[in-house]
């Protein structure tokens, strides 16, 4: 009887682990939002302004919420589908890694510009972080 008890995994611990990492994906959700309607990538383009950097174009407005908004918009010029996903799984690190430098209340579209997909982390980083300094309210 005492045997099968010490073979049961321990419960505790995993209900704490899943509340951490609850606690964890709401935190972050208050500083980073995404656009996911169309009409929200329509009214930054057409109420925003516009920032032409080397490698991407950044369409931002001003927005009612206490937080960033952030959509990003990956062309079909740019390549398949995997190197389309790839780009974008790349452009939520950079954002993620440089949110503290970002203003707040802020709707902001990324749209990377054609021949991206060769260029080396480092360097998209490099020329979206000084578009996103750039960024006025």
């Amino acid at each position: 009887m005492a045997l099968d008890q010490e073979c049961l995994p321990p419960v505790g611990k995993k209900c704490l682990q899943e509340e951490d990492k609850k606690a964890e994906k709401n935190s972050l959700l208050n500083k980073f939002s995404s656009l996911k309607k169309r009409s929200q990538f329509l009214d930054v383009r057409k109420v925003g302004k516009t920032i032409y950097g080397k490698y991407f174009i950044v369409n931002y407005n001003i927005s009612k919420n206490d937080y960033s908004s952030f959509g990003l918009t990956v062309s079909k010029k740019i390549g398949g589908s995997v190197v389309r996903n790839y780009l974008k799984r790349i452009l939520r690190e950079i954002v993620r890694k440089n949110l503290q430098i970002i203003p707040n209340n802020l709707n902001i579209e990324i749209i990377p510009k054609k021949g991206i997909e060769k260029k080396k982390f480092q360097i998209l980083e490099h020329d979206l972080v000084n578009i996103l300094k750039d960024l006025v309210i």
